[in-house]
């Protein structure tokens, strides 16, 4: 019983690694993220307060040069770069 259930696992893990490399070849490896100001190193989200909770709005501001003040995440400007995983988050 037990070993038919490890069987099972072990075919849908198979089927599953294979899913994933025809994913990464259709994809690539790593997708590229738009360049918008959300996936930018130098954009600071705004958030809001609701009771003891925060929640990211749609705006925030540029720290890169001349501080571009009410970016929205969708927006991208000249001075985009790239966020790093492990340095920032997205």
């Amino acid at each position: 019983m037990v070993a038919e259930k490890v069987q099972e696992l072990e075919q849908e893990n198979i089927k599953l690694k294979a899913q994933v490399i025809e994913l990464q070849e259709i994809c690539g490896n790593r997708a590229e993220l738009p360049k918008n100001c959300e996936y930018c190193e130098n954009f600071i989200q705004h958030y809001i307060r609701s009771g003891s909770r925060y929640y990211p709005t749609c705006s925030g501001h540029c720290v890169a040069g001349s501080r571009t003040k009410g970016r929205k995440t969708g927006d991208t400007c000249r001075a985009y770069v790239k966020k790093q995983f492990g340095k920032n988050y997205i």
